[in-house]
């Protein structure tokens, strides 16, 4: 007897799943197995193998083409400063910052009130110091004396690798024999310091 309560289609039963067939829900729903994940690891494995050298190669590039504008900047900068004051100056401040009394040149002599208000900069960009891929900037010149007897306003970079070196001597000093590349031409390198002196203007 049915209950007036309830409505008849309530009453329907519903049909069982046929044998051998089930409810296809999350419960079948099947995972990776271990070798679907084993040959996905490989094959990443394999990717990272081909992709991170070009990878690194690719930023190495990039860091010596910084590091090669920076002093071609620097050395710019530094003629640009001479042309201006008549005097070559003692520290990269010295070509980002207007220099006062206070200020030296590379000889140690202080600038007069007449060179102070001959500054026209800045002759270079503070990213050039501030952010230099490739090695560090030294913040101050130094000199050197060539083969040639003339005396070089410098600038020393520390942190420099040796592949770097000579991607930079290749554009700088293009056609300098490998031989020399060193010790000869307007770049230099210490291998057992890892530093690169570079020699940005004859001071006559």
């Amino acid at each position: 007897m049915m209950n007036p309560s309830v409505s008849p289609a309530s009453q329907t039963a519903h049909p069982a799943h046929p044998p051998g067939t089930m409810n296809v829900g999350k419960a079948g729903r099947r995972g990776f197995t271990l070798a679907e994940v084993l040959v996905t690891i490989a094959i990443l494995a394999i990717l990272a193998a081909v992709l991170l050298p070009a990878v690194n190669s690719q930023l190495a590039k990039g860091d010596t083409a910084r590091l090669t504008a920076d002093l071609t900047s620097l050395r710019t900068g530094a003629q640009s400063f001479v042309s201006d004051v008549h005097k070559f100056p003692s520290t990269v401040a010295e070509l980002t910052t207007a220099i006062s009394s206070g200020s030296t040149d590379i000889d140690a002599v202080t600038f007069s009130s007449a060179l102070v208000t001959r500054w026209k900069g800045p002759y270079v960009d503070r990213e050039v110091v501030s952010n230099t891929a490739g090695g560090t900037i030294s913040p101050t010149f130094s000199t050197l004396v060539g083969a040639n007897a003339i005396t070089y306003l410098t600038t020393t970079v520390t942190g420099v690798t040796g592949a770097d070196f000579a991607s930079v001597e290749n554009v700088i000093d293009e056609g300098t024999s490998s031989t020399t590349s060193s010790s000869a031409g307007s770049i230099r390198y210490n291998s057992a310091s890892s530093t690169l002196t570079f020699l940005l203007l004859p001071i006559q």
